[in-house]
């Protein structure tokens, strides 16, 4: 069966996501629509809005099979994920991986993601990370502001074509153009598609403007509760003033003696969002410092990061699926 890879975290899935599986099979013809799915905790650094197994029946509306990427993948740089999830893909025996991005032109992605390649290992690059600048700052600058980096689903694209080059080339690429909405506009204006941030907004503010640009026969799926970084904040809160600092110095991605402004900082943090503002500097990005929070929440070292693939996890499936 021919199959088609949807790298993916569906928070919550919506009109956008079907148009991008239905594009994604009409221009590969694929048999099987595979998608790779983030579990419990997503990119952005906090919980999904609903749970993996509520997302997973949502997808399959219009996906076959549902994959779950390992959390140790989404709470880690955008590389690290793209890294893993086209070691799933591989491992599924994809045939081609369909990504979204904002100028859909798939050649000059790929120049890109090859001339990053060769940039990391520059000497220009290794100064820039001793002046304490951010990943995306440096990359920016050293690619002189190419316009393809200033939208997060070009630059995500880049990153998963730079895995297929380094560890499965034997895997295909397309690119879907995005449809009208943007990654992170904060209020639903489209009639039909919207980002996943204004969705999230309106099903917590409990408006129903998000009935339009999700699909009518998965609704009933959405009235299941919503988590939100508030929520756990007292779980965090604990966690950090319970452990000590060499155990937070081992957790993954915390470098730098950072564990030390988590313990300095934490007392007089009040919510999620104060913290995180408490804890900026600026050579961490902000979803970086919430990534590394839901590390220390979770507990996760560095021996728990995941980097191959012996096995996955389905998570849902339909009958072509299952044949596949």
């Amino acid at each position: 069966m021919k199959s088609v890879g949807l790298i993916t975290e569906y928070n919550p899935f919506h009109n956008g996501h079907q148009y991008h599986i239905n594009q994604s099979k009409k221009l590969t013809n694929a048999d099987v629509t595979i998608a790779i799915m983030s579990g419990n905790f997503v990119m952005r650094g906090e919980p999904a809005i609903y749970n993996k197994f509520t997302r997973a029946k949502m997808a399959l509306s219009t996906a076959d099979l549902v994959i779950e990427l390992p959390a140790t993948a989404s709470l880690s740089s955008g590389d690290h994920f793209a890294e893993l999830a086209v070691k799933v893909a591989d491992y599924m025996s994809v045939d081609t991986i369909a990504f979204g991005s904002e100028n859909n032109d798939i050649k000059t992605l790929k120049q890109l993601a090859h001339s990053i390649n060769e940039i990391e290992q520059s000497e220009s690059f290794s100064q820039k990370v001793k002046e304490g600048k951010s990943y995306p700052r440096i990359i920016s600058e050293l690619l002189e502001h190419h316009e393809a980096l200033a939208s997060p689903n070009n630059i995500l694209g880049i990153s998963y074509l730079k895995a297929i080059a380094k560890h499965a080339k034997n895997i295909n690429a397309i690119s879907i153009k995005r449809e009208n909405a943007q990654h992170h506009d904060s209020l639903i204006q489209h009639h039909q598609f919207a980002s996943g941030t204004s969705i999230r907004t309106s099903i917590i503010s409990q408006d129903d403007h998000w009935h339009h640009v999700v699909p009518k026969d998965i609704q009933h799926l959405y009235v299941t509760p919503h988590i939100t970084l508030n929520q756990i904040f007292p779980y965090l809160k604990y966690q950090i003033i319970a452990m000590t600092t060499e155990s937070l110095k081992n957790i993954y991605t915390v470098t730098e003696g950072f564990e030390n402004r988590l313990k300095s900082n934490i007392n007089e943090a009040t919510d999620f969002h104060h913290f995180v503002k408490s804890l900026k500097t600026k050579r961490y990005t902000y979803t970086h410092i919430q990534r590394l929070l839901m590390n220390v929440l979770l507990n996760i070292k560095p021996t728990d990061v995941t980097r191959n693939i012996h096995a996955v996890k389905v998570l849902a499936m339909n009958d072509r699926g299952r044949q596949y």
